[in-house]
């Protein structure tokens, strides 16, 4: 949906307030909203100016900035009908995956382009109310590289749309390819797993080509690596971002060093590995201390889940995953805000200040000191000036149709 378009004011009432993560927390805020901005964040007031929308009485609840979901996919059955399904389903199936979930920006890195694009439509055209989607469309393959799961999924006749480049040149259409059709950022297989138990790397010549194609465009890249391999491809291509911890860490610490010295960012993804494979501390272990020697040494977290391949939504596995490797509410807090606003160049997103676009997420929690398990309790949503209700407790008063 459109940042900034013309919507009802909204006044949040007796709420706590931290501007960013890791500022102080401040209880008894009014935050006033105006044409999908935050217009004011001040001290609740006993005779406020009055808005000519909603009042969200927050009852001392947390606000924070909107949340992002930097890893998600669009490939259950709901949404192959995106085009022509009727709104309810599909609404219902945004807020039940990830408005709920207190997400008002999400990548998508890696769905069926068919589906996704007519999605993001229907979304920028205030048909659904969802959040904002930045989608890779397509990913890009090894040649003779596509994951084994996703030729599982993916019927023989249309397997031929899967890039799969085997030169340079192949790789910088594919990446011109999917930004005319409408890709946000591009994502690269720089180590697939083309059979459960044997992972192909992309050639450095056609990581190398499409990443410079991206960048020309002024695009970010995100890598699937897999393994040391598929992680070195992806660090000397200069890629933006790895799009999992290599869950084969033999031989990536110091590469994982490398990274975080040069600035990378890294979407975890730990509770989908536990999840979907197996939760044995004999495979999730090391790639919990990957994670930590990344973090250690002063690497950059963006939060994502997974969620689409993965069939769990509920985030508080890798909020607990998270912990669990050494990152406290605040850190995990700013993965999920300011590091992602940050990535993406955006600096009207992250924060709750005045100026700010107006996408935000209420926490249950009434507490100043925050926790990591209170992040995935979630009151409501706002974005577009609308009020996304959560919790049947909330108190909402104002006319019709300001919030849902």
């Amino acid at each position: 949906m459109a940042r900034g378009t013309a919507g009802a004011d909204l006044l949040i009432t007796n709420v706590t307030v931290g501007a960013h993560p890791g500022a102080a927390m401040i209880q008894g805020c009014d935050v006033v909203e105006r044409s999908g901005r935050i217009h004011a964040v001040r001290p609740r007031a006993e005779n406020p100016e009055p808005v000519e929308g909603p009042v969200l009485d927050a009852d001392g609840r947390v606000l924070a900035a909107g949340f992002w979901n930097c890893h998600v996919h669009f490939i259950d059955g709901v949404w192959s009908r995106a085009r022509r399904s009727e709104t309810g389903a599909l609404q219902r199936a945004l807020d039940d995956m990830l408005v709920s979930r207190g997400f008002t920006s999400v990548v998508d890195l890696g769905s069926n382009s068919r589906n996704t694009l007519p999605l993001i439509a229907r979304i920028e055209a205030g048909e659904l109310t969802g959040p904002t989607i930045h989608t890779a469309t397509e990913p890009i393959h090894p040649a003779r590289g596509v994951p084994f799961y996703t030729r599982e999924s993916v019927s023989w006749f249309l397997r031929w749309a899967l890039p799969a480049p085997r030169t340079p040149a192949g790789a910088r259409r594919a990446a011109r390819r999917g930004l005319r059709r409408g890709a946000h950022v591009i994502k690269l297989f720089t180590g697939s797993y083309v059979e459960p138990d044997r992972i192909k790397a992309m050639t450095s010549k056609v990581a190398d080509a499409a990443v410079g194609e991206a960048h020309q465009q002024g695009v970010l890249v995100f890598a699937h690596p897999s393994n040391r391999e598929g992680l070195k491809v992806a660090l000397d291509a200069g890629v933006d971002v790895i799009a999992h911890v290599p869950d084969e860490t033999e031989g990536t610490e110091s590469l994982l060093l490398a990274c975080a010295a040069q600035g990378k960012r890294l979407v975890p993804t730990l509770h989908m590995f536990a999840h979907t494979v197996t939760k044995s501390p004999t495979y999730t272990d090391p790639i919990d201390q990957a994670l930590r020697t990344f973090w250690e040494s002063g690497g950059r977290i963006l939060f994502g889940t997974d969620v689409g391949y993965m069939d769990e939504y509920d985030t508080a596995g890798e909020f607990e995953a998270l912990h669990r490797c050494g990152l406290g509410a605040p850190e995990i807090l700013a993965s999920l805000t300011t590091e992602p606003a940050a990535a993406f160049g955006d600096t009207s997103l992250g924060t709750v200040e005045p100026g700010m676009v107006a996408d935000l997420t209420l926490l249950e929690t009434r507490s100043g000191d925050i926790e990591p398990r209170h992040l995935g309790d979630i009151a409501a949503v706002v974005k577009d000036g609308r009020v996304l209700q959560g919790s049947g407790e909330l108190s909402v008063s104002g006319p019709p149709g300001a919030s849902r």
